[in-house]
């Protein structure tokens, strides 16, 4: 998904992509429920808002970073959510913040500040692009918050519906005069965004409930690795030996920490 959104960016405003995404995963969740012919059903509207907001702002946030950063830089950037999400649970969700998982931390955030004097070097600055990326890692960790709070009582496919509806609602006042009429190509792109994007984060939704959050959080780097791979390879993306560390670092903090 974010190679095929760092393509769509090429060619599109980032909130454009992000709007399209949502939309398509809401009418995913609307064809779903038509299908199976279930009626979706809302329980708690406030944490829904939450999840769909702060989730929203996270995506858009991410995509503006893979339309200034290499793919991989901006992927690893916003996979650092889980130590978010660790931090955000123990003060909302009153959940234990081990020691462990404290030193773990400190052993990625070192890992970030060498990918973002690598990368910073690299590209010959983009320090600021770098730090909205990384926003949406602290955005990310209060939606996830949400959703295992939201889990609790509304369904998988309710969970998804109100993070796309709301962050359709988000990307809306940054498209507006920046839309561009997409080609059958771009269109084509777009909907292989919001497709792999919609089965992505149902599947992650589903999870929530049934995989623990350390479990969830080791797992996610995985994304991280992939993306970094890609750009390299598919987009030739630059990646300096001192990022490269940084990264090595950055993966194995997290993946501690969320498993802590």
């Amino acid at each position: 998904m974010a190679l095929l959104s760092k393509r769509a960016t090429r060619t599109m405003h980032a909130a454009q992509v992000v709007f399209v995404r949502f939309a398509i995963g809401a009418l995913v969740v609307l064809a779903q429920a038509r299908l199976r012919g279930v009626r979706l059903a809302v329980v708690r509207r406030d944490l829904l808002l939450l999840r769909g907001f702060f989730g929203g702002m996270a995506v858009l946030a991410f995509f503006v970073g893979i339309e200034r950063l290499p793919v991989g830089t901006a992927t690893l950037f916003n996979y650092t959510s889980p130590v978010f999400t660790a931090t955000f649970s123990a003060i909302f969700l009153h959940e234990r913040l081990r020691l462990g998982s404290v030193g773990a931390m400190g052993v990625a955030l070192l890992g970030v500040i060498l990918v973002v004097v690598g990368q910073g070097q690299a590209l010959g600055g983009a320090y600021v692009w770098q730090a909205l990326a990384l926003s949406s890692a602290v955005l990310s960790g209060a939606a996830v918050t949400a959703i295992r709070a939201a889990r609790r009582t509304d369904g998988a496919w309710e969970v998804f519906g109100a993070f796309c509806v709301v962050g359709m609602a988000c990307a809306l006042p940054f498209m507006i005069g920046a839309w561009h009429a997409p080609t059958a190509g771009e269109w084509a792109l777009l909907l292989a965004v919001g497709l792999t994007a919609a089965a992505g984060q149902i599947l992650m939704t589903h999870a929530a409930l049934a995989v623990t959050a350390a479990t969830a959080g080791v797992i996610q780097q995985v994304t991280v690795v992939a993306a970094l791979a890609l750009g390299y390879v598919v987009e030739g993306d630059p990646v300096s030996v001192l990022s490269l560390f940084g990264a090595v670092l950055t993966v194995a903090g997290v993946s501690v920490a969320a498993t802590r």
